[in-house]
């Protein structure tokens, strides 16, 4: 699939045809964090120049949400294994320290939010693209995945999370973290797995309104822009739809004896 290209991705295609060919050069090359958005045009760009095969993506765990992207130098192309293998085999020390993670425990004073953590971490100064996932484990801790390169400085600069004094110690992975995710479960009908059926059902607008959500804009679909209302959803993937939330639709799970479809879904909360 073909994409459009914004202002915002043609710098992101500059950037990566920038990290091409470095790793020409015969390094490891890995760039900051990128959206889930910017990681779903990132593989296109990658897919159309034919180098998908020299990259792949990782946060610092299983299933992170923001991820760097990392690539081969060409030279690797022919030996065994995917990317991240021949990565992890022939770069082991830039890989042992490219993501670090830094655990923040509060005082328990107050409950601290998701919201809380990154205001805190931007009041330093430091860009969004240098800091990946924060996973939010309770009221008052929490584990902030970040480049190497500010990972010492956010270990003696974080002192405080928005009102409250904490702690930072370096966290260590042993390949089984993986943060709950809360969702809000859906279920229900629509006449077709048209987009516009689909976000009418996860947002309960009407069709007509679910169509100039579309048509305006609002509506990603895994992370791309969508303004067809028309394009058939296929399951699982991911709907998001400005100012009412991110779904993840499971599956049309049969019809009913009027013949609508059954929809299963979660929304992100």
């Amino acid at each position: 699939m073909k994409i459009d290209l914004t202002d915002a991705h043609k710098l992101l295609a500059s950037r990566i045809g920038d990290c091409l060919d470095r790793a020409e050069r015969g390094e490891l090359v890995c760039g900051n964090f990128l959206t889930p958005g910017e990681v779903a045009v990132s593989r296109e760009i990658l897919r159309e120049r034919k180098n998908e095969e020299r990259a792949f993506f990782f946060g610092g765990y299983s299933d992170a949400e923001r991820v760097r992207m990392f690539i081969l130098p060409s030279y690797l192309s022919d030996m065994d294994g995917d990317a991240e293998e021949k990565a992890r085999t022939y770069f082991p020390d830039e890989m042992a320290c490219a993501i670090k993670a830094i655990r923040i425990e509060g005082s328990g004073y107050r409950k601290l939010s998701h919201r809380d953590y990154l205001g805190s971490l931007l009041s330093l100064g430091i860009e969004r693209s240098s800091i990946g996932d924060i996973a939010v484990l309770d009221d008052r801790s929490a584990v902030v995945f970040c480049t190497d390169k500010i990972f010492g400085f956010l270990m003696s600069g974080i002192d405080r999370i928005a009102s409250d004094k904490v702690n930072c110690s370096e966290f260590f992975d042993d390949g089984s973290f993986a943060p709950k995710k809360e969702f809000l479960p859906i279920s229900d009908t629509v006449a077709s797995n048209r987009l516009d059926c689909v976000v009418g059902a996860l947002t309960n607008l009407s069709r007509e309104k679910s169509q100039i959500a579309i048509r305006q804009g609002l509506c990603e679909v895994d992370h791309l822009p969508e303004d067809r209302c028309d394009v058939s959803i296929s399951v699982p993937c991911t709907v998001s739809v400005r100012g009412y939330g991110k779904f993840r639709v499971i599956s049309f799970d049969g019809e009913t004896k009027r013949g609508r479809i059954r929809l299963i879904a979660q929304k992100y909360i």
